[in-house]
């Protein structure tokens, strides 16, 4: 019985390898399909890291699978896209999602020759950590500060029936990034991941910053997810992201946040149909199939 199960665990884990590696390419086409700069240097593109920087599986929320890319603005992240993919229920593809998000301070400017838009309305806002214990001077010794302050933030979220699912910090951070010219020394991009899988639901920066010659930890926290979430350091809450009318299943109050669907493929990569969007307060959108030639 203990090897009969051994068997079905490799076997699922060989699946989930294969679906990946067929997934990826799709995956890259997709985001390549973005423009990216700030408002400042409208004709300085951002850098695209094709390489993922995550990949993730998330069996509770029907099958989904899904890869994590960066932009770089300077070495330091400055937008980050999941591209994920799951069934579709009618037609013998899966239903390929984005979901993006602003990291650099400064409002970014998107640029997509296709029926879905993602228009980021600011940059977004960092915080003081003025309680936590000044950073080091040695690089390696300011990872494991991040590494423990990440530590220090947890939380829940809650699905559309109301159940609490916990949100645990993945340790290892998404990308370590090196100082940059808008005086940060040292940076993480961390993540909150859901018991539900281990796609991300929550985004967490750390840096450290140098004003005035002396160094000073911030952060920011970035909904990720379509649920309601909940994020407490120190049992204190410190961000949330609570369905309303102004903070809807497809994007936040400032559009910093943008989820939708996009297409249909097959696992080749043949184009089934596009998914058009109707109205941010409707999950998804309106499905259109596309004619063989």
């Amino acid at each position: 019985m203990v090897l009969f199960s051994l068997l079905l665990v490799l076997a699922a884990a060989d699946a989930d390898d294969r679906l990946s590696k067929k997934m990826l390419p799709i995956y890259v086409k997709e985001v390549e399909t973005y423009s990216l700069t700030v408002k400042s240097a409208p004709k300085q593109a951002l850098e695209l890291k094709k390489e993922p920087v995550f990949e993730w599986l998330n069996p509770a929320r029907n099958a989904q699978q899904g890869t994590i890319f960066l932009w770089l603005r300077n070495g330091r992240p400055a937008a980050l896209a999941c591209i994920f993919s799951a069934p579709n229920r009618r037609l013998p593809g899966r239903n390929i999602n984005h979901e993006l998000h602003a990291l650099d301070v400064e409002k970014l400017v998107v640029k997509r020759d296709q029926y879905n838009q993602w228009k980021p309305q600011a940059g977004l806002a960092r915080k003081q950590l003025s309680d936590a214990t000044p950073p080091a001077a040695a690089r390696g010794a300011r990872l494991l500060q991040m590494r423990r302050l990440a530590q220090e933030f947890g939380g829940h979220s809650l699905d559309r029936d109301g159940k609490r699912w916990q949100l645990r910090l993945l340790p290892t951070p998404l990308y370590r990034y090196p100082a940059a010219k808008s005086g940060i020394v040292d940076g993480a991009l961390f993540a909150l991941m859901s018991s539900a899988g281990t796609d991300p639901e929550v985004l967490l920066l750390l840096e450290v910053k140098k004003v005035d010659g002396n160094l000073h930890w911030q952060y920011a926290c970035g909904r990720f997810s379509d649920w309601e979430l909940h994020v407490q350091r120190k049992d204190k809450e410190v961000f949330a992201s609570i369905p309303s009318e102004s903070n809807p299943f497809a994007h936040d109050p400032l559009h910093l946040y943008r989820l939708y669907q996009e297409k249909v493929v097959t696992l080749e990569g043949k184009l089934l149909a596009r998914i058009r969007p109707k109205n941010p307060h409707v999950p998804w959108g309106e499905i259109v199939p596309v004619k063989d030639k």
